[in-house]
């Protein structure tokens, strides 16, 4: 287990070095000036602004730059937002976004493993197939189209809930149902293929033989080994999480860091945008090691 973990932090630094260098190269390939809406610009005015931010320098020396300012936590300042450092938008938004991405991991977890359990402890049954069915059409569904489904049923048509923006408890509900249901839907099939599998196994067969309650059986001896797939498939799950993120938080109108991103490509913000795929870069190799570390506690084979 010590050799994943020093293994994972040694190709993180590499990994996210590759990670700036290609949306470097990639934002400054993108058609367009981060000025071309401030309209009209003489040539006079564009030439003053690319030579303020440093757009006129060699590629290699912008580089060489935003590296040695990057190595001191410095992301730069945003084009569009004048009045913001890409830092300052990074900290407003980044709570909001692990505050949904977090919601939605917590609600797909609950609802999957529980189906997943309810499907694998009664097999065939009506229920098993009605939790089959919801799981295929919430992997099937992805959530940039649940959203806006969600939105229009629930906010425009009924009424019930807020359709966009951050007032309250109330307005995260559509967005971290929509972000959760793909992720709550391979839960749920994930914990129903691996806990019917061991609950067939001699171990656990062994526990009810004992005499042992059925809780203790399924808590204690069926259940964490049948997790193992589900922890496997958390680190993509977050990642998916990221980035299903985006598109939501820009539907519902979140200030969250999708919401900047976004804002960011289309009006050519380079610190911007890189600021947010350097942080969801270092966010998803995050998860990683924490998916590492919760396979080890669940499977001693990993530990060795």
């Amino acid at each position: 287990m010590r050799a994943i973990l020093l293994r994972r932090l040694a190709t993180a630094i590499p990994t996210l070095f590759a990670v700036v260098l290609a949306s470097f190269f990639l934002m400054r390939a993108a058609p367009g000036s981060p000025f071309d809406a401030e309209r009209p610009l003489s040539d006079a005015t564009r030439a003053a602004l690319d030579r303020a931010y440093g757009l006129d320098r060699p590629l290699l020396e912008q580089l060489g730059r935003y590296l040695a300012n990057l190595a001191q936590g410095d992301f730069g300042p945003s084009l569009v937002y004048k009045d913001f450092t890409v830092s300052a938008l990074i900290a407003q938004g980044l709570p909001v976004s692990l505050m949904l991405g977090g919601l939605a991991l917590i609600v797909a977890l609950v609802l999957g493993v529980g189906g997943g359990i309810a499907g694998a402890l009664r097999p065939g049954s009506l229920a098993d197939r009605a939790i089959d069915l919801a799981a295929s059409l919430s992997v099937a569904l992805p959530s940039f189209v649940t959203g806006p489904v969600l939105a229009l049923i629930f906010a425009l048509w009924l009424n019930w809930l807020p359709v966009a923006g951050l007032g309250g408890p109330a307005s995260l509900v559509l967005p971290v149902i929509a972000l959760a249901m793909p992720v709550a839907g391979a839960v749920a099939k994930l914990t129903r293929t691996g806990l019917s599998a061991t609950l067939a196994q001699d171990h656990v067969r062994t526990a009810r033989a004992r005499g042992l309650p059925p809780f203790v059986v399924l808590w204690h001896h069926a259940l964490p080994p049948a997790l193992i797939p589900v922890v496997s498939y958390l680190a993509p799950a977050a990642a998916g999480l990221l980035t299903g993120a985006v598109v939501i938080e820009t539907v519902f109108g979140l200030p969250g860091l999708g919401r900047y991103f976004v804002q960011g490509a289309l009006n050519r913000d380079y610190p911007l945008v890189m600021g947010v795929v350097i942080l969801y870069a270092g966010l998803i190799l995050l998860f990683n090691l924490i998916a590492d570390l919760l396979y080890g506690l669940l499977d001693p084979r990993a530990r060795e």
